[in-house]
């Protein structure tokens, strides 16, 4: 009967070091059901001493719902809101009365009352089971997948190139950071930290060369920058030195048009938390491919996981695929319901504004299909190359070792029939981290982005 240590050698490690399951959108805490804090009582693991992000990234990562859903209030409430003002929409007011006045008042005050009411019954009941995660996610999901599908339509349906996106075309972008923040968070953050931590204790790394990786990959990821008395992430820095002065750039040179520039400004914010994700994301990957290259991985070809133990290295490389095609399915999404309204009327042409829209709508495209390629050649086919030379490095192990028995003198045998040599039994052994039906799954999920642009 296997042992503790043998057990835990053979348990997977893509799980949450937290102690929390469930689908990948259940992943980070909706304010005030749970803690600002991730747990670390008494029924959580403990907690890794890596972090794949840290500081106000993290804070604003682990409250993605709460902090997305307080920028899509302001962003969309002030440009509806101007556009009424302005006569873009029409919404007609009903006329103000006194008695309207006191039965909305009166509303209002009863709805505060039926929410808070609603809020303590559910509570008690919702509290620790992530049904609450799962519907503030769709919640926020089910808005702005209608609002990313009528950005579409309306941008198929404009004829000409003159017509201007819809006023929904940033809902893409919001649904794009709330399911691409999840699986984050989900995956790189709570699962990968617990990986990385416990791969020490399994059969398939060298130590204690991988005590040196797990060294260097703690002091590397999340590390901060000290500023004077100020210490913020490196991830923080690396945004607001790279696209600080971009954003800021229209607020700067264009005249003050009030509530717009607000709007505009909680518009940038989310997008210097998302360079300073997609930092913290290119630096994990590029430590993985470390992890590749470096002589620390073991192949065990009757590993329990029927992946030579590299099952959990293929369900990390998966999600990060998964994360690049949500990305991919974005800029895709760009390309129609702006690009196409934007494209210069004379067509493209090598022209200062022909450059900018193809740098603006098909150049992310392009990036795409280079960081997807990347990818499954960086992380698939690399671990697949390591699989199979540790199957060829242990057949040619037991090769030897068969050729030295058969110069031992033979015993007598009353069954005449021989059993094949022991190598001849890993000839069938795995050789991808992930089964073939799910790799082909991969290869679609890619090209789907790049094959719907140039429809």
């Amino acid at each position: 009967m296997p042992d503790e240590n043998t057990e835990l050698a053979q348990k997977s490690h893509w799980e949450r070091w937290t102690g929390e399951d469930g689908p990948f959108y259940r992943a980070c805490a909706v304010l005030p059901f749970d803690s600002v804090k991730e747990p670390t009582d008494e029924t959580a693991t403990e907690q890794p001493a890596i972090q794949f992000t840290t500081g106000i990234t993290r804070l604003l990562l682990r409250h993605l719902p709460t902090y997305l859903g307080v920028t899509m209030v302001l962003y969309f409430g002030i440009n509806f809101t101007r556009a009424i003002v302005t006569g873009e929409l029409n919404f007609a007011l009903p006329e103000a009365t006194l008695r309207g006045g006191v039965v909305l008042i009166g509303g209002i005050g009863v709805g505060f009352v039926w929410a808070y009411l609603v809020y303590r019954l559910l509570a008690s009941v919702i509290r620790g089971s992530g049904m609450h995660r799962s519907m503030m996610f769709f919640a926020t999901a089910g808005p702005l997948i209608a609002g990313t599908a009528y950005a579409v339509y309306h941008a198929l349906t404009t004829t000409g190139s003159n017509g201007d996106p819809a006023m929904t075309v940033q809902a893409g972008y919001f649904l794009f950071i709330l399911i691409a923040g999840h699986l984050i968070y989900d995956g790189l953050a709570l699962k990968t930290e617990n990986l990385f931590m416990r791969l020490k204790d399994t059969s398939i790394v060298s130590r204690p060369a991988y005590d040196d990786f797990y060294s260097e990959l703690t002091s590397t990821l999340g590390d901060t920058l000290t500023v004077g008395t100020i210490s913020i992430p490196r991830s923080v820095a690396f945004a607001l030195a790279v696209a600080l002065g971009p954003l800021l750039l229209p607020v700067i040179v264009s005249p003050w048009a009030g509530w717009g520039e607000i709007a505009y400004l909680v518009y940038a914010i989310m997008t210097l938390f998302v360079i300073a994700m997609l930092y913290d994301v290119f630096l994990l990957v590029y430590k993985f491919t470390e992890l590749l290259q470096r002589d620390i991985l073991t192949y065990q070809p009757f590993h329990p996981d029927d992946h030579g133990g590299f099952r959990d290295f293929g369900r990390f490389a998966t999600r990060i695929n998964v994360i690049l095609a949500v990305a991919g399915s974005y800029v895709a999404y760009r390309f129609y319901a702006e690009g196409l309204l934007n494209l210069p009327e004379g067509g493209i042409e090598p022209t200062l504004l022909g450059l900018t829209w193809v740098v603006l709508y098909i150049a992310p495209i392009a990036a795409y299909a280079a960081l997807a390629v990347f990818w499954l050649y960086h992380s698939f086919w690399r671990l697949h190359e390591k699989m199979e030379e540790g199957r060829q490095r242990r057949i040619e192990e037991l090769q030897r070792q068969s050729e030295s028995d058969d110069q031992q003198p033979q015993r007598d045998f009353s069954d005449l029939e021989v059993a094949a040599p022991a190598w001849e039994s890993l000839r069938d052994a795995p050789t991808w981290p992930i089964k073939r039906q799910g790799l082909f799954g991969i290869l679609m999920m890619d090209a789907v982005p790049v094959v719907i642009t140039f429809v």
